[in-house]
């Protein structure tokens, strides 16, 4: 019983500091602090590396990228640590994965209005578990350059990715119960997170108006 309060107060400790990190959206600090503008004021209005990129070049959004994809990372291997030198038997590294997502998505700076969460959920990906993030972008971002549709390629790999962890947890000989899965369960959230913040793409899409990538936005 102390263990499992331990573990939870771990969790809520942690998804408090995920959020308020993942609330530290580069591409609206870049732009206000840099560029002197808002970047929720121009092209589809979202605080991310694409409408960057867009908008102020790609110098601007490789910065965005870098930043919004270390501060995914940061969080969960800040959140391992804990982890570890707290004994704890819950890798709590999902729960701040979880919570920087939604803090990049809907920043508590920023009138909750942010990006879209790919970038940062990327960097936390990366040190959750490199092999499903490598496996990833092997498959997924040179489709990129092929389709040119980024919120597809997006969408697909959020879709691969509770799949894609589940079967190397498994692979690993991870407990079923007790770790494969939670944390499936946890990366499922975390993907759903990211299709719902990219609900006006998957209308688009489905109307076959989305924006293809390289495309200047007005």
């Amino acid at each position: 019983m102390n263990e499992l309060k331990t573990i939870l107060l771990a969790c809520a400790i942690i998804a408090a500091i995920s959020y308020l990190i993942g609330s530290l959206n580069m591409a609206i600090i870049i732009s206000k602090f840099h560029k002197m503008k808002d970047i929720r004021d121009f092209g589809s209005g979202n605080a991310g590396m694409t409408n960057m990129l867009r908008t102020f070049g790609r110098r601007a959004a490789t910065w965005t990228f870098i930043g919004d994809f270390t501060k995914g990372a940061l969080v969960v291997f800040i959140a391992r640590y804990i982890g570890e030198i707290q004994n704890i038997h819950f890798d709590i590294a999902y729960v701040a994965a979880l919570f920087v997502v939604l803090g990049h998505i809907y920043p508590i700076y920023f009138k909750f209005k942010g990006g879209k969460g790919i970038s940062t959920a990327l960097g936390a990906m990366f040190v959750l578990n490199w092999v499903t993030f490598v496996t990833i972008a092997v498959g997924i971002i040179p489709m990129v350059f092929i389709i040119k549709i980024v919120s597809a390629v997006c969408l697909c790999g959020a879709s691969l990715y509770p799949v894609l962890n589940f079967v190397v947890l498994w692979l690993g000989g991870r407990d079923m119960v007790t770790e494969v899965i939670p944390y499936t369960i946890l990366a499922e959230i975390m993907a759903g997170l990211v299709f719902y913040a990219h609900r006006e793409n998957i209308a688009r899409l489905r109307n076959g108006t989305e924006h293809t990538f390289g495309s200047k936005k007005k």
